[in-house]
């Protein structure tokens, strides 16, 4: 082999060996999706910002948002991480809410039937069964998610002894328990009566409340309330993203339980959180099941929705998740599909001021993941020093462009051959590199040359 051929391919084995050798970044333009621009004001100790929604049809959804980055000027990775907003204030309150009978059901019939209305509140509808028996099972609402710290029960015309388990729900379908076999006791009047109504509760805020007894001495007939007292969160006080709303068109329409199902397919996997319907012309009534569909024979129930001619439909609101396709039924035919609007809190994300501005966004990707920055410590340490008030400063996005697109997805959907090529040229280089030491080893001296000077 000519010299100049074996410089060559001494040459692209080399490029090989590096290319194979050097690892890659978080913040690689070719293993990221799509980025944006961002415009931060100088000076500040952190920014916030927020994801469009373009970002979430670029984020794998298995990634769990950790394909997100923010890179400096020069492409390096800086500190970032999930923004978590400090515990807004909380003032107590005391408030009265009206019991309501739950009634029982029976072996043989469906039984009562508990869900939410439009604007929140309890509908509780009997089962096919009349009720018999004296009921067990009460619910109260208190209007606006409460930290409870105790219930007063209503006093009662004759002695009582019975104790009663208390759960706290968000959606009236995921209950937590708040305090389990509580002893209420009335005895007497007057002096040296006993006069035990207050439970004493502890744990996160809920709207809905339940109160179960195992025996069949509760006096609390119709019209009867408790009073709750607990700590409020102050709405003024909220650091959270604005919710934002995006309708959604119709995409199926099948036949289902002599009604109908009508799909949602989203434009990406948003964090839905809540939804709104209107009926489409013609239809002035129905009663909608709302259910996120995750897979070909299984879904999320997130509520019904019933909707009426002059009512404020208010939203249907439920935890967020990030969810690509509802659907909703009438258990009747409607004469077209409703009309759909999902609400939505975009994700945030807070990063640090580290190497040179200009900074960018970066989303989507089959292997970059974010660095595990210590985020939340940077966060508490800058609260402690600049107070419970501070903020990180808000940066916007400026118009986003791709970088390696669906190239970069290629891990969730097909195999990357880059990689085993390289290992191959790089092998086929060592294999020639061997071959011309071995040539060269045996090769004789020249012609005339003393063997004694060649060595």
């Amino acid at each position: 082999m000519r010299r100049d051929g074996r410089v060559g391919l001494f040459v692209i084995y080399v490029a090989a060996l590096g290319a194979v050798l050097t690892p890659a970044h978080a913040g690689d333009d070719t293993a990221y999706a799509y980025t944006w621009p961002i415009t931060a004001p100088k000076g500040a100790a952190a920014y916030l910002v927020e994801l469009p929604e373009q970002a979430y049809a670029w984020a794998l959804p298995d990634a769990d948002l950790a394909d997100v980055v923010v890179v400096d000027a020069k492409g390096r990775e800086v500190a970032m991480g999930p923004y978590w907003p400090a515990p807004a204030t909380t003032h107590p309150v005391t408030m009265d809410a009206a019991l309501l009978p739950v009634p029982n059901g029976s072996d043989s019939a469906a039984g009562p039937s508990i869900r939410r209305s439009t604007n929140g509140d309890i509908v509780i509808e009997p089962g096919a069964a009349a009720a018999t028996g004296s009921v067990h099972e009460w619910l109260f609402d208190a209007r606006t998610p409460i930290a409870a710290e105790r219930v007063e029960f209503p006093p009662t015309q004759r002695d009582v002894k019975l104790t009663v388990d208390i759960d706290a729900s968000t959606n009236l379908q995921d209950w937590q328990p708040r305090i389990a076999g509580a002893s209420i006791v009335t005895l007497g009047h007057g002096d040296g009566a006993v006069d035990a109504r207050v439970v004493t509760l502890a744990g996160p805020a809920a709207r809905y409340y339940r109160v179960r007894t195992g025996s069949d001495d509760a006096p609390w007939g119709d019209g009867a309330r408790v009073t709750l007292s607990g700590g409020v969160v102050d709405a003024a006080a909220r650091d959270e993203a604005k919710r934002a709303w995006t309708d959604v068109a119709s995409t199926a329409t099948t036949a289902s339980g002599g009604g109908a199902d009508y799909d949602y397919k989203l434009p990406a996997a948003l964090p839905v959180s809540a939804v709104r319907v209107a009926l489409g012309q013609g239809d002035s009534v129905a009663r909608l099941s709302v259910t996120a569909i995750t897979g070909p024979v299984s879904g999320d129930s997130l509520g019904t929705i019933v909707v009426t001619p002059g009512a404020d439909n208010r939203p249907l609101g439920f935890n967020p998740a990030r969810r690509d396709l509802i659907r909703l039924h009438s258990p009747t035919p409607l004469r077209s599909p409703p009309r759909l609007a999902v609400g939505w809190r975009p994700d945030r994300f807070v990063f640090l001021p580290e190497g040179e501005p200009p900074y960018r966004l970066q989303v989507g990707s089959a292997g970059g993941r974010r660095a595990a920055w210590p985020i939340d410590d940077a966060m508490a340490a800058l609260r402690t020093r600049n107070g419970a008030a501070w903020r990180p400063e808000a940066a916007s996005l400026g118009e986003g462009h791709e970088l390696a697109g669906r190239k970069a997805l290629v891990g969730a959907t097909g195999i990357d051959w880059t990689r085993p090529l390289l290992w191959i040229v790089l092998l086929l280089g060592a294999a020639l590199v061997a071959g011309m030491a071995a040539t060269l080893l045996r090769k004789p001296p020249p012609t005339g040359e003393d063997p004694e000077d060649a060595r």
